[in-house]
């Protein structure tokens, strides 16, 4: 069995639908993000329109303290927009209750979290298989299954003898790597990963990076990665630049497009 799964499905699944939709994944049209009310507001992100196509790697860059976080919370569906349009798969989430929203989230988006958001009683596998659980109920077969491919993606981000460990014996890096190995187990159309790679060494970014490239090659998944390391934007199929919670355009960028668009 492929880390992802043989057709991008999660184990336990009907895998007879090999294919993934095309087209335009997310939308956002004048989004702003305001912390706060009044004069004491924090405006995090102002007039942010941009979309992204199924398949594509967007890398967001910027300085810290900039927005980058704020635009993937949107886009992750973990906040919503003080004002404006944010449409995932079709779906305007402005009107979506609490529990549509986190439906949704839950059923096509795999978050990596800057700050780990790990269970402290649960081993990294545990971990790692705890999206599939709340996602559906595995019991028998289909358990075990799960378990192997939640130990196949440790092993496929460096992290074999680890899968027992919790996360309080386990350095800044390897909690990382449980964090995007649990990202990825419910193989969701879209990825959304905060400074995924910023406690990883070289190694260890190399892997995590291929292991990303294969799941959007051969699955058709959607990245949106915010980071301040050249390396990945090597990666990216376009790259978005935030200044001040604004959207600005650059040269990589707009040729990259052009080049997508010639191709």
């Amino acid at each position: 069995m492929d880390a992802m799964g043989a057709s991008g499905t999660t184990p336990g699944q009907d895998r007879s639908n090999l294919a993934r939709p095309s087209g335009e994944l997310v939308r956002l049209s004048g989004v702003h993000k305001v912390y706060g009310r009044g004069l004491t507001g924090v405006h995090a992100l102002a007039d942010i329109s941009l979309q992204v196509a199924c398949g594509e790697m967007v890398a967001v860059c910027g300085p810290s303290g900039h927005g980058k976080t704020s635009l993937l919370n949107l886009i992750g569906l973990i906040e919503t927009a003080s004002e404006g349009s944010v449409v995932i798969a079709g779906v305007s989430t402005a009107t979506l209750c609490g529990q549509a929203r986190t439906g949704l989230r839950c059923d096509m988006i795999g978050h990596v979290f800057q700050a780990f958001s790990l269970v402290p009683a649960l081993c990294a596998l545990d971990n790692v298989l705890l999206p599939l659980l709340l996602r559906t109920r595995l019991a028998g077969a289909a358990l075990a299954e799960a378990r192997a491919f939640a130990g196949e993606l440790l092993a496929r981000v460096g992290l074999k003898t680890q899968t027992h460990h919790y996360p309080d014996r386990l350095d800044a890096g390897q909690r990382q790597r449980v964090t995007i190995a649990r990202a990825l187990v419910t193989s969701p159309r879209l990825v959304v990963a905060d400074e995924a790679t910023s406690r990883l060494d070289n190694g260890s970014i190399r892997l995590v990076m291929d292991l990303f490239a294969a799941q959007q090659r051969e699955h058709g998944t959607t990245f949106v990665i915010s980071t301040r390391d050249q390396r990945q934007l090597t990666r990216a199929t376009s790259t978005l630049q935030l200044n001040e919670g604004r959207l600005c355009s650059t040269a990589a960028d707009t040729a990259r497009r052009a080049i997508r668009v010639q191709g």
